[in-house]
């Protein structure tokens, strides 16, 4: 499948508003498979809107209609309200560049239809609250959350993982009879910018929007944007925290005593640190996670060529804190000794053991780390804050190192094991780490070679018999 005008940031809104879209139109049509060509596919979606065509085309000049993504006007005078313009799709787009610095502003002169059907889509179904009359989607955790991705993707690239979540999704909503259903697209239905929509009667697999925009065909044939704001949010989400039934969206218990969904499950909201190894092994932690449905595995799943997927474009009040996309490779483990898949559950509980192993080898270098930059005292200050801060950057360069191993062979051979025999082996593993760091430390570490000697030699003597105790106590079962 081949989309050159996809921008990286875009790439999960497109796979998650396509397999949407797609399993809601074989649901309604009562079907399980999936067509094959172009015109099946255009009969399937006009028969989700068969009194309104208009709904699937890009730019409708008749706003009582809808457009694709874009809800009709509720009264004439309600045209008058979308007085911004805005001439290019990364203007539309939800990427905040107000800085001008890392990606220029309105650069996207002459751009095609394409650019501003996914520019479109990802302010529609990913975006949050930005100002006073710019509200965000119900479908994450607050207005300055983030919607991400959580799941199971095929080898094949984004074809077969299209096929795959939809498949998954219509054979969800067949063993459901009792499955909710309501309204699915919310463009269809008209919108003045007063009125919110109630979650419990939308369709569990609803597309939403969450602004008030319609494109505009110039004579010049370029497209154009009009924007306004409203005085509510499309779908009614306070208290719902994100918690949608959104199939690629893990929750978590609300712990915030100050919130008004404390006690209850959230959607997680991912933070600027990204997908590291902590991250994942939280992600994939039965005991704080519920997974969603596409992060499980299938019967119907390939034995081989299944990764793991986090995604998520990060964001912050008023700023992007990143975007973020972790892929891991299960490396064929996916079968135990019977034949039979092994559940992310197990995979989950693998990362977090190794997780705070790795957490642990971390404490007893920053410790070392510490004597080292204190000059190698009989006893180190730990409450040393100036001390601590010089370490980070080395604590940093430990976590990488571990983070680009952590999920590599001997993680899966450990997840398809039945004994705990790999322990003393991972500990091995993080003390060799945490060595090679510790050398990089002390010969970078400032002062005379007179000084830099005996402290070496102290904080070095105090790493050794920390990491040489904790391997110890592995091979004992301690």
């Amino acid at each position: 499948m081949e989309l050159p005008a996809l921008r990286p940031h875009q790439r999960e809104p497109w796979h998650a508003f396509t397999v949407q879209v797609a399993a809601l139109a074989l649901i309604h049509a009562g079907t399980d498979a999936l067509p094959a060509g172009e015109a099946a596919w255009r009969d399937l979606l006009l028969a989700l809107t068969p009194d309104m065509p208009e709904a699937w085309e890009l730019v409708v000049d008749d706003w009582s209609k809808p457009a694709l993504l874009q809800p009709p006007t509720v009264a004439p005078a309600d045209k008058g309200a979308y007085k911004n313009r805005l001439p290019t799709p990364d203007a539309l787009d939800m990427l905040v560049t107000a800085k001008n610095h890392d990606l220029k502003q309105a650069r996207m002169v002459g751009a095609g239809d394409e650019d501003w059907l996914f520019a479109l889509v990802t302010l529609q179904t990913t975006e949050g609250f930005l100002g006073a009359g710019n509200y965000g989607i119900s479908r994450m955790n607050g207005g300055f959350a983030s919607r991400m991705s959580l799941g199971l993707r095929p080898a094949g690239g984004a074809g077969d993982a299209f096929r795959r979540d939809v498949e998954r999704l219509v054979a969800d909503a067949r063993a459901r009879p009792t499955r909710r259903t309501g309204t699915a697209l919310l463009w269809t239905v008209p919108w003045d910018g007063t009125s919110s929509l109630d979650y419990n009667k939308l369709d569990e697999l609803y597309v939403e929007i969450c602004r008030r925009v319609r494109l505009i065909r110039l004579t010049t044939g370029n497209v154009a944007a009009a924007t306004a704001g409203s005085k509510v949010s499309r779908v009614a989400y306070k208290k719902l925290g994100g918690n949608t039934l959104d199939p690629w969206a893990p929750l978590t218990i609300d712990t915030k005593k100050d919130s008004e969904t404390y006690g209850l499950k959230v959607s997680v909201t991912p933070t600027g640190a990204g997908f590291g190894y902590r991250q994942m092994a939280n992600l994939l932690d039965k005991t704080k996670i519920t997974l969603p449905p596409l992060a499980h595995a299938d019967p119907a799943d390939a034995p081989d060529g299944l990764s793991i997927v986090a995604a998520a474009l990060v964001r912050g009040q008023g700023k992007t804190e990143g975007l973020h996309r972790r892929t891991i490779r299960t490396h064929g483990a996916r079968r135990d000794a019977d034949g039979r898949p092994i559940a992310i559950e197990r995979i989950g509980e693998v990362a977090r053991k190794r997780a705070d192993e790795g957490f642990e080898a971390s404490r007893r270098l920053g410790r070392a780390l510490i004597s080292l930059v204190q000059g190698g005292p009989e006893r180190a200050r730990l409450d040393d804050d100036s001390a601590r801060k010089k370490t980070e950057r080395w604590l940093a360069r430990f976590n990488d190192a571990v983070d680009a191993i952590f999920f590599d062979a001997p993680f899966w051979a450990e997840v398809a094991a039945t004994d705990d025999n790999h322990r003393k082996d991972w500990r091995i593993t993080l003390r060799d780490i945490a060595g090679d760091v510790f050398a990089t430390a002390a010969q970078a570490a400032p002062g005379t070679e007179v000084r830099r000697v005996p402290a070496r030699a102290r904080a070095g003597s105090l790493l050794h018999h920390e990491m040489k105790k904790w391997v110890e106590e592995a091979e004992y079962g301690e």
